[in-house]
């Protein structure tokens, strides 16, 4: 069975379909604007989204392993058009692939199954992974991936992920020095086609995708545990690499509120 969550709160209306039902209510978008960028992250109670951990443990040991929020992120990734991450999480994350069976386990089949009812795909989603210098690690994602894979990048860095990892297809921008917000959804979009974009972070790629105003919704799953920070573990939150002024600072509203044991589950809107 999967995981059961309590509606404290929600603003989406309609029918939920099959896999919606234990979520407690549809989980839609509009239709419009395309492209339609959403983020999706999991924080300490402190506001940590990263312990630092390159051996794949990160997000699960922040969540606790939790099954909802597992079951969330295969709903999203089986929503979207496309998933975005960055080179960092690509690094941190080994052995992993950025498809919804990855983190559906026993619910697999019900999350394909909400896939095809939703995008009429069969397939999972497409990949995508920003890196401006083009410097990629050998990772299973790129060398034996479980669904096509793009990679984002400079120029220059065309001509390395080129020539370390051939099965991917290379999406150039004209940007050397990183590569900006406005810039990776452009890219995506430009060979994709418009679509729903999940961003699945990291911190970095979030900021240029806030500063340059491209995220329209943001979903946080609240972990019930204080993870800390000091000088030898800075411990970034969800955003790293951009700073709103003091008076320009980014409003949200809730959309909707859950809870599955002692996790909360946050969706907000972003303003424009």
């Amino acid at each position: 069975m999967p995981p059961g969550f309590e509606v404290l709160s929600d603003s989406v209306a309609g029918d939920p379909a099959p896999a919606e039902i234990p979520y407690g209510g549809p989980l839609r978008f509009p239709a419009s604007p395309r492209p339609y960028v959403i983020a999706n992250f999991v924080a300490s109670i402190d506001g940590v989204a990263s312990l630092g951990l390159s051996d794949g443990t990160d997000s699960t040991s922040l969540s606790g392993s939790s099954r909802a929020d597992r079951y969330v992120m295969g709903l999203l990734r089986a929503s979207a058009d496309a998933v975005v991450i960055g080179a960092g999480n690509l690094r941190d994350t080994p052995g992993h692939q950025w498809t919804p069976a990855a983190v559906a386990g026993d619910d697999t089949a019900t999350i394909e199954a909400y896939r095809f009812l939703r995008t009429g795909a069969a397939e999972p989603p497409p990949l995508v992974v920003v890196s401006a210098s083009g410097d990629l690690p050998g990772h299973v994602a790129l060398d034996r991936p479980a669904t096509s894979v793009a990679v984002v990048t400079s120029a220059k860095g065309a001509v390395k992920v080129r020539a370390v990892h051939p099965l991917v297809t290379v999406i150039e921008v004209g940007e050397d020095e990183g590569v900006s917000g406005a810039g990776v959804v452009a890219a995506v979009t430009r060979s994709l086609g418009p679509g729903l974009l999940l961003c699945e972070g990291g911190p970095s790629l979030f900021g240029r995708l806030l500063a340059d105003h491209m995220v329209h919704e943001l979903f946080l799953t609240i972990s019930p545990r204080i993870a800390g920070r000091d000088h030898d573990h800075p411990r970034p939150g969800v955003v790293g690499g951009w700073a709103a002024a003091p008076d320009g600072l980014l409003k949200a509203a809730i959309k909707s509120v859950r809870r599955s044991d002692d996790h909360l589950f946050l969706r907000y809107r972003l303003e424009a």
